[in-house]
């Protein structure tokens, strides 16, 4: 199976794969969330190929393993829970952290992607993000990394995954999120900053082939400086909203394309919305996307009605397919879409 799901088998594929494994979350408040350590492994597994430059053990300090990576090196977690006290740092270029061969690793902690670690890859790890000072996990502040087929909690803490520039650094260029699946992510009750994906001052990120859900606020926020992003062929459910165009009181987030993608059932408030504090951006299309809401009153209706898109000025959201997908078993954690769908052929295309 490759890593992106263009193809529409592979997709259905790994969606029953995902719902056999996600027992008890759904986008609906009744389900119960495990952590994620109680739960199998979710995402892909790395590849047998993968040849491992250094092997942590269970139980050995994973905070200096990881920061000891050199450049281009492959560090592997043998499988099982690594616990990490303090944020735990890839601080080298074109450095992989992923599970040893045909195993699964989770670890446990902060993730930081610091700004010299150019190209660093992340794949086939269950990251729960859970840290005493609930800072975001993983963050990303370099170019080019790629985070892959992993899944990504934190037992509704605070954000999961944040791109954005650091200290003064220009903004990460090319950082690539594909094939994870992101779920309950953000404190609830929800308190309006906590979301799955936060691109805050980056360009050019893609975002693709994602399962995200359950997530306290939006699914996927591009605020306030977030520029040439694509987001596309994810699954985007039960999120307090779906995904946000938005700008701050100095800053605005332009030229942003968001289609393909299958945006539902948004609890909070719309599925696709803008919201500018200060300067309007431009060029932010959403499009070709199905999107579906069951909601009644204000932010179950939108443009047009039943979308639960916001009716937006400044950005434009056109062609896009209201319907309700017809997940196989939402509350079982199956996201798996039946051959007569109508969100089928719009999730298998991509711009």
């Amino acid at each position: 199976m490759g890593h992106r799901l263009q193809a529409l088998l592979p997709l259905a594929l790994v969606a029953i794969v995902l719902g056999a494994v996600f027992g008890g979350a759904g986008s609906g408040e009744d389900h119960a969330t495990p952590t994620v350590s109680d739960r199998e492994p979710a995402a892909k597994a790395p590849s047998p190929r993968i040849e491992c430059d250094a092997v942590l053990a269970v139980g050995d300090e994973a905070a200096d393993f990881i920061a000891g990576l050199d450049s281009g090196e492959t560090g592997c977690l043998r499988g099982g829970v690594h616990e990490a006290d303090g944020v735990v740092s890839i601080t080298a270029p074109d450095v992989e952290l992923t599970s040893y061969p045909g195993e699964r690793a989770t670890l446990r902690g902060r993730l930081w992607v610091e700004p010299e670690a150019d190209r660093a890859v992340v794949a086939g790890l269950t990251l729960d993000g859970r840290n005493p000072e609930s800072k975001p996990s993983p963050t990303v502040n370099a170019d080019g990394v790629v985070l892959r087929g992993n899944e990504i909690s934190n037992s509704h803490t605070t954000i999961c995954v944040s791109v954005n520039d650091y200290g003064g650094e220009p903004p990460p260029r090319g950082v690539v999120i594909e094939d994870n699946v992101i779920h309950d992510c953000g404190e609830l009750p929800a308190t309006n900053h906590h979301h799955g994906i936060y691109v805050a001052d980056a360009e050019g990120t893609v975002i693709r082939d994602n399962l995200i859900y359950g997530n306290a606020d939006r699914g996927v926020q591009l605020y306030p400086n977030a520029d040439d992003s694509v987001v596309t062929g994810n699954i985007i459910d039960g999120n307090g909203e779906g995904v946000i165009f938005g700008g701050g009181p100095e800053s605005s987030s332009d030229d942003n394309l968001v289609a393909n993608n299958v945006i539902t059932n948004s609890t909070i408030r719309w599925n696709i919305q803008s919201s500018w504090q200060g300067p309007v951006g431009s060029g932010n299309v959403a499009r070709d996307n199905c999107v579906w809401s069951e909601r009644g009153g204000y932010y179950g209706g939108g443009d047009p009605r039943g979308s639960g898109i916001q009716e937006m000025d400044s950005a434009r959201a056109f062609d896009n397919l209201v319907a309700d997908p017809g997940y196989a078993d939402v509350a079982g954690g199956d996201y798996s879409l039946s051959a007569s769908s109508p969100c089928l052929d719009v999730l298998g295309s991509h711009p």
